[in-house]
């Protein structure tokens, strides 16, 4: 049988994902050795990101013209097209600079701007249709391992759409936002994670993104009442996800 050709595009990001899909997946030879990577500035030496591809995987946030313009060649190209990591599903750690004029930013880096082609950083369904998307920073192993699975299968991958508070609840956590006054951002964050900050004693920071029709304005509102300044409140919602309809309606709100 035909391998799947897959192409694995890298934009706004610290690669983190790709990190993950090389070295840290035990199922590693069972899963990718099933495919055919024929793009990959880390996994192969092609310079070739036309295509086609059976399956391409997208990592980091979109912030130049020249890579929207890339990401729709690779979208007509592909049959499916997965965001991979928080960056590309919601915008990530570089969404931080959308609460900030884009020349402010561009000044701030560089003595010599008039190279600089930088647009606010978008989540990849902000340009192209998305046929799933893989939440992370870094993807997770289980999801990872179902949604190239199920695409080889071609049939519908089973992702996690519920928030962290489940699988605290699944793992026997105590709830540290109610036993121990810790803002934790578990019950607006999409799980997937397995809890693993809680399961440590260390608060949701909500790096997988939000959950869909999460209500982050009432979390919003308790961790005011717990003594957070409106600022901290803000960072809390600004570090993942910022141009999310979920998260910007607090963080929008009140930069």
């Amino acid at each position: 049988m035909r391998k799947p050709r897959v192409g694995i595009f890298k934009y706004s990001c610290c690669a983190g994902c790709q990190f993950q899909i090389i070295y840290f997946i035990k199922h590693l030879k069972e899963v990718l050795g099933a495919v055919n990577i024929v793009y990959g500035k880390m996994e192969t030496e092609s310079d070739s990101a036309d295509g086609p591809f059976d399956i391409a995987l997208i990592e980091g946030a979109i912030t130049e013209a020249e890579q929207a313009d890339q990401l729709k060649r690779v979208r007509r190209n592909s049959k499916y097209l997965i965001p991979i990591g928080s960056c590309a599903v919601n915008g990530g750690i570089p969404a931080i600079k959308n609460m900030t004029t884009e020349l402010e930013v561009e000044t701030r880096v560089y003595q010599d701007i008039s190279l600089m082609h930088s647009i606010k950083a978008h989540a990849i369904d902000e340009y192209v249709r998305a046929d799933a998307v893989l939440r992370g920073c870094p993807v997770g192993e289980r999801d990872l391992y179902e949604l190239v699975t199920s695409l080889m299968l071609d049939k519908r991958p089973n992702m996690v759409e519920h928030c962290v508070c489940v699988e605290c609840k699944m793992k026997g956590n105590q709830c540290i936002l109610l036993t121990e006054n810790v803002p934790c951002m578990g019950p607006v964050t999409n799980g997937g994670c397995g809890a693993l900050c809680p399961s440590n004693a260390r608060a949701c920071y909500s790096c997988w993104g939000p959950m869909a029709n999460a209500n982050s304005s009432a979390l919003a509102r308790k961790f005011e009442e717990m003594g957070l300044p409106p600022d901290e409140v803000v960072r809390r919602f600004s570090l993942f996800g910022y141009p999310t309809f979920e998260f910007h309606k607090v963080a929008g709100a009140g930069r």
